[in-house]
């Protein structure tokens, strides 16, 4: 290979390191400009004595410590910083008008959200919000990826391949018309099981397919996808604490309008405008925070698992016990079935954000535990499966039954595949880092498969069953 590409692959290595570096809590710009001057300088004394660039490199970056290692000390020095780093970025810093242009959108979002209530009273609580939750708030932020990549840093135009391509907008594009059918198709029967099967699918299918304008050009590549979890991962957690926020202060202003003696009729509308208007308007906020603080999921994934792992692998666990003691899984209640369905979806979720923080070097004890939960999770999963299966043959099939039964065999295969990773790692049986990879593109498969299968169920069924 000639010198100048080798040089250039190390280039674009160390111009990655240093990236990951800047990301950081506690480290600044300059800190890793430093960083990358002290990588450099290693790197030359490396090569000058007889290594090749990629083991000058490797060996740098291991003198150096690893960046959890680096970043601690940073924080540890430089305090204060963490406490800024929520804060808008300076201006030599900030993507221009990225703020402005997040706040104009988060206006337009609330407005799409709050104006069908307006135009259609009562009956879009009932019949238009439960299908076009999704498709109100999405393009927003779609609109918003789609600036960001037509603009760099410097507030110059892209090239248009930055976007992902033809093929990427036409999927993106055709994704969206077909969460619009429902809408305009398919009648609006709130009382039929099918109405509710492509209200609660539907938006999964809009939501990872909204990851192809989030990854641009990288959308084709199924590692990528990983950046679209630990997005939503952060964003979920951004998101939590705004409505939270929100709903303090609407009490507060309610509270404060009922004191001061104005009517109660007009105070009374104001949850109905405020809290519609945020709910939508938080979701490019949102984006634009994520944006600019990339460390959430990193910081909180393993302190959640932590918490929630043991908690939700006795749940599993004391539902294994009582489907023993009850002696038959078909007997046990309808309802209690959805729970644990419910409780299935979390452990592959919970899964899925652990490995988007994991660190793909070690193994860690909080391995052990994911596998103790997942093993637990495919043991109910298995018992659901029993008891679907003797519910269809007992009482025949139906939308709800259907759906439910795919839904946990997609879940076995994924937890089952994760399993077996997660073993592959815990046992030593392949280098760690290559397993970590497998792990990781394991999660990411699933992203696609469950939005194919989200999208046939909310387009398919319905049809298929008269709209029941």
């Amino acid at each position: 290979m000639p010198e100048s590409e080798v040089t250039g692959g190390i280039d674009s290595q160390i111009a990655q390191w240093r990236q990951m570096m800047a990301a950081r809590p506690g480290v600044s710009a300059d800190d890793a400009d430093e960083l990358t001057d002290h990588l450099e300088a290693q790197i030359g004394d490396l090569r000058a004595a007889g290594l090749a660039p990629d083991e000058a490199l490797l060996i740098a970056v291991k003198r150096l410590g690893s960046q959890d290692a680096v970043s601690r000390e940073y924080a540890r020095v430089h305090s204060e910083r963490l406490w800024r780093q929520l804060m808008p970025p300076s201006s030599a810093h900030r993507r221009p008008g990225g703020l402005l242009v997040a706040l104009v959108l988060a206006a337009g979002c609330g407005l799409a959200v709050r104006l069908p209530y307006a135009l259609l009273g009562e009956a879009a609580s009932s019949e238009f919000y439960p299908r076009a939750a999704g498709l109100l708030v999405l393009p927003f932020l779609i609109a918003y990826f789609l600036i960001g990549h037509w603009r760099d840093d410097t507030g110059a135009l892209r090239r248009g391949d930055r976007l992902g391509g033809a093929a990427g907008l036409l999927t993106l594009l055709g994704v969206l018309v077909a969460g619009a059918v429902p809408l305009a198709l398919f009648p609006a029967r709130p009382d039929g099981q099918t109405f509710w099967l492509t209200a609660l699918h539907l938006p999964v299918s809009l939501g990872i397919t909204t990851g192809i304008a989030y990854l641009g050009a990288r959308w084709t590549d199924l590692s990528a996808w990983m950046d679209w979890v630990r997005f939503l991962g952060e964003a979920a957690v951004y998101y939590v604490l705004i409505a939270l926020c929100g709903g303090v202060l609407t009490a507060l202003i309610v509270g404060i309008f009922y004191a001061a003696g104005l009517p109660e009729t007009a105070v009374s509308q104001i949850p109905g405008w405020v809290l519609p208007l945020g709910a939508g308007g938080a979701v490019p906020v949102c984006a634009w925070l994520v944006q600019h603080k990339k460390s959430v999921i990193e910081n909180m994934a393993p302190v959640l698992t932590a918490v929630f792992t043991p908690l939700m692998s006795a749940a599993l666990i004391a539902f294994l016990v009582v489907v023993v003691v009850a002696g038959d899984p078909v007997t046990v209640d309808r309802d209690v079935l959805i729970v644990f369905d419910a409780a299935l979806i979390a452990v592959a979720a919970i899964v899925l954000f652990t490995v988007s923080a994991r660190d793909a070097e070690r193994r860690h004890v909080l391995d052990w535990m994911q596998l103790i939960l997942i093993a637990a999770a495919i043991c109910v999963d298995l018992v659901m499966l029993w008891a679907m299966a003797g519910r269809l043959g007992e009482w025949g099939a139906s939308a709800n039954k259907l759906a439910g039964l795919g839904c946990n065999v997609l879940l076995l295969t994924h937890l089952a595949g994760s399993a077996w990773h997660y073993c592959q790692i815990l046992l030593g049986r392949a280098p760690r880092p290559a397993g970590a990879s497998g792990l990781a593109r394991w999660q990411c498969l699933a992203l696609p498969v469950f939005g194919v299968w989200a999208l046939l169920i909310a387009l398919g069924f319905p049809p298929l069953f008269g709209w029941a």
